[in-house]
């Protein structure tokens, strides 16, 4: 009978779409990927030796190139089971060395070639369109691909002014109650809540955290029980329309209330942005954080179960997982915010 081997976890890499393991094997120290659900792009960091200064000399990259890659699992779940992980695309973008012995770092993110996505700054008045529609212009304008899984949200007039593409729709589909990220040359817009209300991928204990090292944060201050919207139906009206979402009950002790004065081209759009402001500030009450066991299926935006850490216990929505793989093996950390009921 063979005898039974251990887990073993190895990179997958590729430079500008070769495969590079075997010219990296000797160098490779390490990769850490950092899969990140919403508000920010995917990254991977590279860490290679370079005693013998090929990399800081022949084999020095170019700012811009691609990283692609992910990972291979053996006899992770099962004998004889081979699990491969994609990460997906990044542009080269941060080139460290350091030295005592020599190391060198090179830093990607899931963002499109043309940096001019984060870096021009354009001024535009968008009018009579979608949120979708501007997600597919922009989008276009840079090569990638849209994932839209939201409602349909019309937007009567809405000003870019001296922002980069990039930072305009981030806040545009923040403002409108929705979480965005570049990832696998994608623009992805969705709503949180469907996400929070998918079925758990995995049940995560207190064993599961290496060394019993986990962090519990429940906060009171900066979430609200409801909100209170200002705004006037037009810039040369003299009447201010107010509007209350949730717990918005002034006189009641046990009311927290949020007070919103912005521009707003309806109630319905009013009552929107309440409702997202509200929401993403209760997204930060409580959260879970710590180094677990490798979970080769645990993504972001996935949510799990927590148990058998008493209060602590409940549904979560995992917002970000750091992937580190090196010498075969795989550490992973995680952060994590409890479910609640959305306004």
């Amino acid at each position: 009978m063979a005898a039974e081997r251990g887990r073993r976890a190895y990179p997958a890499l590729q430079f500008n779409g070769q495969d590079v393991m075997v010219k990296l094997r000797q160098y490779l120290l390490g990769t850490t990927y950092t899969d990140i659900a919403y508000g920010s792009s995917d990254s991977i960091s590279v860490d290679l030796y370079d005693a013998d200064m090929v990399w800081i000399k022949d084999w020095y990259p170019t700012k811009g190139d691609e990283i692609s890659g992910g990972a291979v699992f053996y006899d992770w779940e099962k004998q004889g089971e081979t699990i491969k992980w994609y990460y997906g695309q990044f542009v080269l973008d941060s080139i460290k060395f350091s030295g005592g012995p020599l190391r060198c770092t090179f830093g990607g993110m899931a963002v499109p070639k043309d940096i001019s996505f984060k870096t021009r700054q354009r001024t535009k008045t968008w009018e009579n369109v979608s949120l979708q529609g501007i997600a597919a212009e922009i989008a276009g304008r840079y090569g990638l691909g849209l994932m839209y899984n939201a409602p349909g949200i019309t937007i009567e007039s809405l000003e870019q002014t001296d922002k980069t593409d990039s930072d305009f729709l981030y806040s545009t589909v923040k403002d409108y109650g929705m979480k965005m990220k570049v990832y696998r040359r994608k623009i992805v817009i969705f709503d949180l809540g469907r996400l929070e209300a998918a079925a758990p991928v995995a049940t995560i204990t207190r064993k599961d955290f290496v060394g019993d090292g986990w962090s519990y944060d429940d906060e009171l201050e900066g979430t609200y029980t409801g909100a209170i919207v200002s705004y006037k139906s037009d810039q040369d009206s003299e009447e201010e329309i107010k509007i209350t979402v949730g717990n918005a009950n002034e006189g009641s002790p046990k009311a927290r209330v949020l007070y919103i004065n912005k521009k707003c081209d309806s109630e319905g759009e009013a009552d929107r942005m309440a409702r997202a402001a509200v929401n993403e500030a209760n997204e930060e009450m409580t959260k879970l954080s710590g180094e677990i066991w490798g979970h080769v299926k645990l993504a972001s935006g996935s949510t799990v179960t927590v148990k058998g850490l008493g209060k602590v216990d409940g549904k979560y929505l995992v917002e970000k997982v750091i992937t580190r793989i090196a010498n075969g093996g795989l550490s992973q950390n995680v952060e994590m915010h409890k479910c609640y009921k959305r306004l």
